[in-house]
C-alpha cells in the first residue's frame, strides 16, 4: 500500500490569504518556513493550501510567525510549453489538519 502523507512543523511567513472559488468554496494559500534538521540557520519555504472550514479558521486565527503543525499530502503539478514538454514542477501541500501552536503576536499571560 502506498501513502502520500506529509507532516510539517514550522512558522507561517505571512497571514493566510482567504479567497473563494467561483463555486463559493473557501481556500487559503500560505507558506510554512520549516528549519532544516542539520542546519537550523536554513529553512525550506513550503507552499500550502487549505480548503473550506480549515481555510476560514486559518485566515481568522493565524498571522505571520504563527507556529503550526500541519498534516496533509503533497501534490505535484507540471506546467508545459504547450507541446507537452515540461517547463516547471510546482509542489503544494494540501492541508488536511492544522494545529495552531505558538503565536508570537499574542502577549503571554502572566
Amino acid at each position: 500500500m502506498m501513502m502520500n502523507n506529509i507532516k510539517l512543523l514550522g512558522r507561517l511567513t505571512a497571514k493566510p490569504e482567504l479567497k473563494q472559488s467561483s463555486k463559493g468554496r473557501s481556500y487559503a494559500f500560505f507558506t510554512v518556513a520549516t528549519p532544516r534538521q542539520n542546519n537550523r540557520d536554513e529553512a525550506d519555504f513550503i507552499r500550502c493550501i487549505a480548503f473550506d472550514k480549515l481555510a476560514d479558521a486559518m485566515a481568522k486565527h493565524c498571522g505571520k510567525g504563527r507556529q503550526v503543525l500541519l498534516d496533509g499530502r503533497l501534490e505535484v503539478n507540471v506546467s508545459d510549453k504547450g507541446d507537452g514538454s515540461p517547463v516547471a514542477f510546482f509542489h503544494t501541500v494540501i492541508a488536511n489538519h492544522v494545529d495552531f501552536l505558538h503565536d508570537p503576536n499574542r502577549e503571554a499571560v502572566a
